[in-house]
């Protein structure tokens, strides 16, 4: 199926309701205890942690996008239920982290958003929504349409880097419990 410019700014419309809606369910339980679980899969603190509020913010999420996926004939994939597969087989599909940084939320610091983007089937992403609910910040894109932040179109002016500019690598900090941590760290000391 093929989407017209129409059929993607009003499914980007679909994707900021949702994403500030499940914005709004974070920040009510911010600062909160909630419920923590942990997952089965995954090779870090960060991707087994999973609260209350990630299934919450999943459920608005889904309630505003699943019309969608009839109407324009869209799969799911999402941080909180079981790969359907559809997305393989469906032209367009839906990629939700309904609570994006659940170890910061739980830990009350910052680093924590709504994620939710519309991927082809080949991978390339069409729309894209990140909500912070910390800052009340809405980023969207839409593919040759450009970046806006909170609605006014958002240009970042970075600059070329120098060779003397200094790798950053950032990543989870249970990172440093894993088996290649060690290699990893000379490899791109190396660098």
């Amino acid at each position: 199926m093929q989407l017209t410019q129409q059929d993607l700014f009003l499914l980007s419309q679909c994707a900021i309701s949702a994403a500030f809606q499940a914005g709004q369910i974070i920040t009510h339980y911010a600062q909160k205890e909630v419920t923590i679980k942990h997952k089965q899969n995954g090779h870090t603190l960060a991707s087994q942690v999973v609260t209350e509020v990630d299934h919450l913010s999943q459920a608005i999420i889904l309630q505003i996008l699943e019309p969608t996926c009839a109407q324009f004939d869209l799969a799911l994939l999402t941080e909180e239920s079981p790969d359907d597969r559809k997305r393989l087989t469906k032209d367009f599909f839906w990629c939700i982290d309904p609570l994006d940084g659940t170890l910061p939320f739980i830990e009350s610091t910052l680093g924590y958003s709504v994620a939710i983007a519309l991927v082809s089937r080949t991978g390339i992403p069409y729309l894209g929504v990140v909500f912070d609910p910390v800052k009340q910040t809405l980023y969207h894109a839409l593919k040759g349409q450009g970046i806006f932040r909170n609605d006014s179109r958002w240009s970042l002016h970075t600059p070329e880097p120098s060779s003397s500019q200094a790798l950053t690598f950032i990543t989870d900090r249970s990172f440093t419990e894993h088996s290649q941590y060690s290699s990893v760290l000379t490899e791109l000391e190396a660098i």
